[in-house]
């Protein structure tokens, strides 16, 4: 579903990719907590390299041309596994409560900014310029010591949050901007904080590629 097959010529891919990542979370439990342990990924075009929580499922998005907004370059989202069918029992002396199951999603997607002037038009463009995008934070921050902007919001849908979202933007250079998102369950920016900066301060642009990812329990680079 996140690596859908959409015409390379489809208008506003990446809004798209935030908006199937957040109706995939609104139709899960909004449950589970962080305990998460990072790998390393290595985008095989050679744009950039990222820590991923190591258990999720790993869908490399290709490049698509743009129609009227900016082309991707390549990307990746980082999708929990569905959990596995198991056969329901009835034992009384089954007690241990269930594992909560992580919900969030992370995207790291490498976009043609040529056609923005600035951050502001950037953050316009794929968030807070949708009715739907309620947006609680605008910062600055920096990916990889390039100047950036970091917006945290709600995706509200008949007057409810059905889901949160953190995406840090930044214009890059030469025409090369960088976006890392995390999309998880309503409410929850304060738990996912401490997640989304290793993320993101793990993040570094132009790796050669062909490096293997390893895994790592630390979010550093």
């Amino acid at each position: 579903m996140v690596n859908a097959r959409t015409p390379c010529d489809d208008d506003g891919i990446v809004r798209k990719l935030l908006g199937a990542c957040a109706l995939t979370l609104s139709l899960a439990a909004c449950s589970g907590d962080s305990g998460r342990e990072f790998a390393r990924y290595y985008d095989p075009e050679g744009f950039f390299v990222t820590n991923l929580p190591a258990a999720h499922d790993i869908t490399v998005t290709p490049p698509r041309s743009p129609g009227e907004g900016p082309g991707l370059l390549t990307g990746v989202v980082a999708s929990p596994p569905q959990p596995s069918p198991a056969a329901p029992t009835t034992s009384a002396f089954n007690l241990a409560p269930e594992e909560p199951q992580d919900q969030t999603i992370y995207e790291a997607l490498v976009i043609a900014t040529s056609g923005f002037d600035d951050l502001e038009q950037m953050g316009l463009y794929f968030l807070s310029g949708d009715p739907a995008i309620d947006v609680q934070v605008d910062d600055p921050v920096r990916i990889d010591g390039h100047a950036g902007r970091l917006l945290v919001a709600d995706i509200t849908q008949d007057g409810q949050a059905t889901a949160s979202l953190a995406a840090a933007m930044t214009l890059g250079d030469d025409g090369t901007g960088f976006l890392v998102a995390a999309v998880f369950p309503p409410g929850r920016w304060e738990a996912e904080r401490e997640d989304f900066f290793r993320v993101l301060g793990s993040f570094r642009a132009n790796i050669p590629p062909g490096l293997e990812t390893f895994p790592v329990t630390g979010g550093g680079p």
